[in-house]
Parts: C-alpha cells; sequence; structure tokens
C-alpha cells in the first residue's frame, strides 16, 4: 500500500473565500478564552502558531495590541489576511520560524488555536518545549482543542483527517508536564452567546445527574492556559 504524504490533506483546505471577518461573537468567545483564561495585560506580546486566515490576529489588532506575530506554514492564507495584518506574518514551517528568531526576541503569550491536534504527541511535547524557549518570564502558552472527554468533542476531532491527537483535561495536563509546564487552568470554550451557553450549561447540568462518570469538560473545545515550571 502505497503512504499518502500529510501535506495533500493539508493543501485540500478550502482557503478561499474564508476572509477575516471579526464578528461580536468572537469578540466574546476571544476575551473569555484569551484575555481572561490567559490573565493578558495591555502592553503584552503575542505569538500565534498556526494563524490561518488571521481571525485572532484581527481581533488584537481590534484590542491595541501593538506587538504580535502570526506564523502559518500555508502561503495561501496571506489571500485571505487584510494587508495592514499580513506584515505581521511569517510563512514558515515552525521549527524554521524558531531557528530564525532572533535570540533575543521574546513573547508574553504564546497562541495555539486549533494547532495542537495535528501533532502526535511525541511532536506536541517537542513543540511546547520550543515555545518555553522564546517565553518571557511568567510567560503562559494559551491552547484550544478539541475535547474528547465529551461526546461534543467526537465531530470536532473527527472532521478533519489531519488530527493525530485527541485529548482530554486529563491528557493535556499530562502533555504539559512532559514538556516541563503546569497546567494553569483548563476550561470550557466559551459560547458566543450569553443564551447558548446558559442553554447548554443548563442542559448538560441535568444530563450529568443521571451519570455516574460525566464529563467535567462538556464543551466540543476546551482551552488550556500552560506556564513553564
Amino acid at each position: 500500500m502505497t503512504s499518502v504524504d500529510g501535506n495533500l490533506f493539508y493543501q485540500a483546505y478550502d482557503r478561499h473565500g474564508e476572509g477575516t471577518v471579526l464578528k461580536k461573537k468572537h469578540v466574546r468567545q476571544y476575551r473569555k478564552d484569551f484575555i481572561q483564561a490567559s490573565a493578558f495585560m495591555p502592553g503584552m506580546s503575542v505569538l500565534e502558531l498556526g494563524c490561518g486566515n488571521g481571525l485572532f490576529l484581527k481581533y488584537l489588532n481590534h484590542i491595541g495590541v501593538a506587538d504580535f506575530v502570526g506564523v502559518d506554514g500555508d502561503g495561501r492564507v496571506l489571500g485571505e489576511i487584510p494587508p495592514d495584518l499580513a506584515a505581521h506574518v511569517t510563512i514558515a514551517d515552525f521549527d524554521d520560524f524558531f531557528r530564525a528568531l532572533p535570540a533575543e526576541r521574546r513573547f508574553d503569550r504564546v497562541v495555539l488555536f486549533d494547532v495542537l491536534e495535528h501533532f502526535g504527541t511525541d511532536d506536541a511535547v517537542a513543540l511546547l518545549a520550543k515555545i518555553a524557549s522564546v517565553l518571557k518570564p511568567q510567560g503562559r502558552v494559551v491552547i484550544r482543542v478539541p475535547n474528547l472527554a465529551s461526546p461534543f468533542g467526537l465531530g470536532m476531532y473527527f472532521n478533519d483527517v489531519t488530527h493525530r491527537s485527541a485529548f482530554s483535561p486529563g491528557s493535556i495536563r499530562q502533555v504539559a508536564r512532559a514538556a516541563g509546564y503546569e497546567t494553569v487552568a483548563v476550561v470550557p470554550q466559551a459560547y458566543s452567546t450569553t443564551f447558548k451557553e446558559v442553554r447548554e450549561r443548563v442542559f448538560t447540568k441535568t444530563v450529568s445527574w443521571f451519570l455516574a462518570a460525566p464529563p467535567a469538560i462538556w464543551s466540543a473545545n476546551m482551552i488550556a492556559v500552560l506556564q513553564p515550571r
């Protein structure tokens, strides 16, 4: 049987027309998933690995962050990112980016939204270890991955054939420890509206009452915040 290069599937992503439209729901989610979860403060610097179409970079620009960098391996994303944001984006493999980074360059926050699940666990540990070397003192890593401890996370995970690692709150802590981090928090991803958040909380609380071992986190995605030990 002939093996298929995983790059074939990455190239099969439909990048056309994604755009970078920052909506109120995105602002709400990033405020909870990034600002509040990681205790982000004005004046901090941010590196996003796997920036895709630049939606999170657009948010950083929206809230007035001046020092931010996005990295992505797919050059097609530059066609979807506004020119003012594209100036902050480097198209490179992560390893190449870290090798080229000036020794004195450090970041307060490093963000991996929908990225770590594309790595095997050994490679995920290696990537997190490299990230630790570019963090400022008290720097933190913010990760969003599908939550396979929840039945709602199954569709999120299996919707992409390039996903290689499945995470739960327990396993993301295990990977963090192996990479030399402590886990500051593992929390549900914020919902797009307060109504949806309350509605699902009521539903999952009711279902949890019937289960012997309900998930600690029900949301399809979860947010993990890590800090080097």
